[in-house]
């Protein structure tokens, strides 16, 4: 299957996704809003952010976060013999929510843009090492899905999800880097403002 191809369909449903949600609501006008921490946890990374999540609806809601994304791609990278670094970024997802006895199962999709001075090494065969710092641009449209504990006599709740996606270098200053399908694991804490 063509790359570009696939990163433009799921480009076009997160649009579609957000465009919908945005309509609903227009209609219901809810205004709950919960306020959260999440670490997400991917080979490569960590990624801790501070989220808001405002609902459209019962059942939908939109999540934004801030956060860093500190990177250590060890032997991953087919561009490099090592890659370290980090940075700073910000992300938008649209989740749908489903009732489960104490808690619900949530499904999502989001897209995060990150800024990431990325450290590489390189060994070269009967030379010195070579390395150097590369600036990129990175997008990540990825879908979650998981399930939120809500704790009893608590207006909080505790999620675990987990995520799968795709990072694109979409500007890169430097020696190219690695992009790459990723999945991840995110811990998440979440307390509404409402109640």
């Amino acid at each position: 299957m063509n790359t570009h191809f696939l990163y433009t369909f799921m480009i076009s449903i997160f649009l579609n996704t957000i465009a919908q949600a945005q309509s609903d609501n227009k209609e219901l006008n809810l205004k709950v809003t919960n306020l959260g921490l999440s670490v997400q946890v991917y080979p490569a990374g960590i990624i801790p952010t501070v989220n808001l999540e405002q609902y459209l609806t019962k059942r939908s809601s939109l999540v934004y976060r801030l956060g860093a994304n500190i990177v250590d791609r060890q032997d991953f990278s087919t561009e490099n013999d090592e890659e370290k670094g980090g940075g700073f970024g910000a992300s938008i997802g649209y989740r749908i929510h489903y009732p489960l006895q104490n808690g619900e199962i949530i499904a999502g999709i989001n897209m995060d843009v990150w800024n990431l001075w990325i450290d590489w090494r390189d060994k070269l065969p009967f030379q010195n090492m070579t390395s150097g710092t590369t600036y990129t641009l990175v997008l990540q449209p990825w879908l979650e899905t998981g399930y939120f504990f809500h704790l009893k006599n608590s207006n909080s709740k505790i999620g675990i999800t987990t995520g799968f996606g795709r990072e694109i270098n979409t500007i890169v200053d430097g020696k190219q880097v690695a992009q790459d399908w990723i999945a991840s694991v995110t811990v998440q804490y979440v307390l509404s403002l409402n109640k």
